[in-house]
């Protein structure tokens, strides 16, 4: 495990909205889909962001500006340096996802883990069976990555619904949970994949119930606010676990009561 972090060039910065943007950096560290990387500027601090890729040959991190570090990235211009430490986590286990219909579900920038795990499946093609995505956003102009998402529809099956935009006309309206009872998953032999918000999660989770799907075959990517990458901090902690080293992704089955004894304590 990497606790130093080293300076990396900063090759591209793309905008998407006005508070989101993709960063991509040279660098071989190749985080394993669902990891993330510990990003710093020196003078300013640093943050945990998700791998929004899966190649040995850079790293991009879909970033929203909120705090300190991204703020000072989104003033970043390419040429210049990040400095990462990294990988951390326990990404997707994709040993186990091997053979099975893969049912991918993601809300505004949980779309980054995602698109970390999609470029996995594109190089590994043949180990996966059926793979049907699912894509929530606010409005037509806060769909991310709207450019990866034109080829991986040339690919995949890919449904894309706006929750605040009804009279859209390019997309469908309405929330994930929603989006799937008009087009239904494939549930035999599938596994569930969710990112983003924890109450998307758990509203797409408890339809996913109604499905007669079962929590062991369904993963969480947590959001929590990490900080240290190793466990040694706590200001991840979920009861004996800590998102960073035990996570962020976590089959469902092994943290829902802890999740359901922390809702339990704060409502007290």
């Amino acid at each position: 495990m990497t606790y130093l972090p080293k300076e990396y060039e900063l090759t591209n910065v793309k905008k998407y909205t006005n508070d989101v943007k993709l960063f991509k950096v040279k660098c071989n560290k190749n985080p394993e889909p669902g990891q993330f990387i510990e990003v710093s500027i020196p003078g300013i601090g640093e943050c945990p962001l998700a791998s929004c890729s899966y190649n040995p040959e850079y790293v991009e991190l879909l970033t929203r500006n909120a705090g300190n570090v991204t703020s000072a990235m989104f003033n970043s211009l390419s040429k210049s340096s990040l400095f990462i430490r990294g990988p951390y986590g326990k990404g997707f286990p994709v040993e186990e996802l091997k053979n099975k219909n893969l049912i991918l579900i993601a809300g505004g920038t949980g779309i980054a883990p995602i698109t970390s795990l999609i470029n996995y499946i594109e190089k590994n093609r043949k180990d996966f069976k059926k793979i049907i995505i699912y894509f929530g956003f606010r409005d037509e102009k806060n769909i991310l990555l709207k450019d990866k998402i034109s080829k991986w529809n040339k690919k995949f099956k890919v449904h894309i619904c706006l929750s605040d935009d009804p009279n859209n006309k390019n997309y469908e309206s309405g929330f994930i949970n929603e989006l799937m009872k008009k087009h239904k998953p494939e549930t035999k032999n599938s596994v569930f994949l969710l990112c983003g918000p924890e109450i998307m999660m758990d509203v797409a989770t408890k339809h996913l119930n109604k499905c007669k799907i079962t929590n062991n075959r369904i993963y969480w990517s947590l959001e929590r606010r990490m900080e240290c990458g190793f466990g040694s901090c706590g200001r991840c902690q979920l009861q004996d676990m800590y998102v960073c080293k035990d996570g962020p992704i976590f089959r469902y089955d092994k943290i829902k009561s802890r999740l359901d004894n922390e809702n339990s304590a704060h409502k007290k």
